[in-house]
């Protein structure tokens, strides 16, 4: 039976924290006794949510993860409220607009990357010292697509399997110091960038060509169950919905069905639409999520 790390008294340090998954599990792991650090880019919702949990419980700051001395203030804020850091959860993440590689901008790309692989790097790097001074514990996001091909995804795949790394290595590392990590991977979630996702005809078609079961979104609930579970048992992996694990498990196998989906009519089309209008999903090239992922 795995080991039990009581949260209660614990502080949980969340990224993406203003909605999503980063938002469940924040109220999750307040109801079983924990303070939590919300950090995110929506400071009213932040604010609100904060103050629900009472200031006894729960602090906010608004920081982009890209910006190395924005983490740090909250980082010192949170040392400064509750005086220690148990508990990291880097969530925040963002997915560009559906397209291939020959197709993507630059800009796109780009701020993928920045995001989810530098903005969990400042976030681990800056939590890591006080991580390790309480014994605690580290959780990276990363997702389906660490291990699934890529297409039209190429930035997000690129960087969740980035993230996986990171996950791994942490948690050989930290384990002579007394602490540990693990590494989410999450399927599609219900959260706002996945609905807004589907709802351009390029994952239209694209869902398609996988079954019905891989692309069907599961509740937020389910990730941030997931999550604080995972956290008292310091898992290594922990993962929503429960076929990932076997998805994992056989992973060098789907690496088998790479020609068959290029190969497949409903690819093609997807495809042939992302080239011919990119940058369907946000006026801005890139549907950002400030609390979650596209999938999990």
């Amino acid at each position: 039976m795995a080991e039990h790390h009581d949260l209660g008294g614990r502080t949980v340090f969340i990224t993406g924290a203003a909605r999503g998954i980063g938002l469940d599990t924040a109220r999750r792991v307040v109801a079983k006794g924990a303070k939590v650090a919300l950090v995110g880019l929506e400071p009213e919702a932040l604010e609100r949510h904060a103050a629900g949990f009472g200031p006894s419980r729960a602090v906010w700051f608004e920081a982009d993860v890209t910006d190395r001395a924005a983490i740090e203030a909250a980082v010192d804020g949170t040392l400064e409220r509750f005086g220690a850091i148990d508990v990291v959860v880097a969530n925040a993440g963002v997915a560009p607009p559906p397209a291939t590689a020959l197709a993507v901008a630059d800009q796109d790309f780009q701020r993928v990357l920045d995001v989810n692989i530098g903005g969990v790097w400042n976030t681990v790097k800056t939590t890591l010292p006080h991580v390790v001074a309480s014994r605690g514990y580290v959780l990276v996001v990363a997702s389906i697509y660490a291990a699934v091909n890529g297409v039209l995804a190429a930035p997000y795949a690129m960087s969740k399997a980035a993230v996986e790394q990171l996950g791994r290595a942490l948690r050989a590392e930290l384990q002579p110091h007394g602490a540990s990590a693990g590494t989410a991977y999450f399927g599609f979630i219900d959260t706002d960038m996945v609905r807004e996702s589907f709802e351009q005809p390029v994952f239209s078609e694209l869902r398609r060509a996988q079954p019905e079961f891989v692309t069907r979104p599961i509740p937020v609930g389910r990730a941030g169950a997931a999550i604080t579970r995972g956290i008292e048992r310091r898992q290594a992996r922990i993962v929503a919905p429960g076929w990932v694990r076997l998805l994992l498990a056989t992973r060098g196998l789907t690496q088998l069905l790479d020609d068959t989906l290029s190969a497949g009519a409903p690819t093609r089309a997807a495809v042939a639409l992302a080239e011919h209008e990119p940058g369907q999903v946000s006026a801005n090239g890139v549907a950002a999520s400030r609390n979650g992922h596209a999938p999990e």
